[in-house]
């Protein structure tokens, strides 16, 4: 697996693209133009979200009209963050955002697994405190934190729906996986 950072250009949110034999896998959707250089004609198979805010889902009805078997992975509270313009924030942004495809939703729980290709899989780890959507997705040895965990930075918890409490709960879960593998935040981080 190949895995490709893209930093966008709304809050230096990231995308990951992961390259997996000739498909291709996302973590989180900002801005669409680069994912499709980086994916070149390869199938997008789907998006697993860390979690449903404005700025990790922007591009998503751009990139679905393009690719639209693509199914996108979320919890239930992510997915009435994606149909909500102010559950998902994005009423106070320039282009408020309504996801158009809510058939392409497929719900994910904690413990869940997502077959990316033979023998590879993304294990799915709820991670709320941030946002009740919050999920982690462990392959291999690469953790996909969402704003769970970014290196360097407290957690936000201020914003509607947040949760210190479970905040610090999800962030010592992750701090022990941090130990053994590659991390990788919902953010741009010098």
């Amino acid at each position: 697996m190949l895995i490709h950072n893209i930093v966008n250009t709304f809050f230096c949110s990231c995308t990951y693209v992961l390259t997996v034999d000739d498909s291709s896998w996302l973590i989180d959707c900002g801005d669409v133009e680069p994912i499709l250089s980086v994916i070149k004609g390869k199938n997008l198979i789907g998006v697993l979200l860390t979690h449903a805010h404005f700025d990790h889902i922007y591009g998503l009805n751009k990139l679905l009209k393009l690719f639209p078997n693509t199914l996108v992975y979320t919890n239930e509270c992510g997915k009435e963050t994606l149909l909500d313009v102010r559950k998902n924030m994005s009423l106070y942004h320039e282009t408020p955002f309504v996801f158009e495809f809510p058939e392409d939703i497929r719900i994910v729980n904690d413990g869940d697994e997502i077959e990316l290709s033979d023998g590879l899989k993304a294990k799915v780890m709820a991670t709320p405190g941030h946002h009740p959507s919050c999920l982690t997705y462990i392959i291999n040895d690469a953790i996909f934190t969402g704003d769970s965990y970014i290196p360097g930075t407290k957690v936000v918890t201020n914003l509607p729906k947040g949760n210190r409490k479970l905040a610090q709960e999800s962030l010592d879960k992750i701090m022990q996986l941090a130990k053994e593998c590659t991390v990788y935040s919902g953010h741009h981080v010098e």
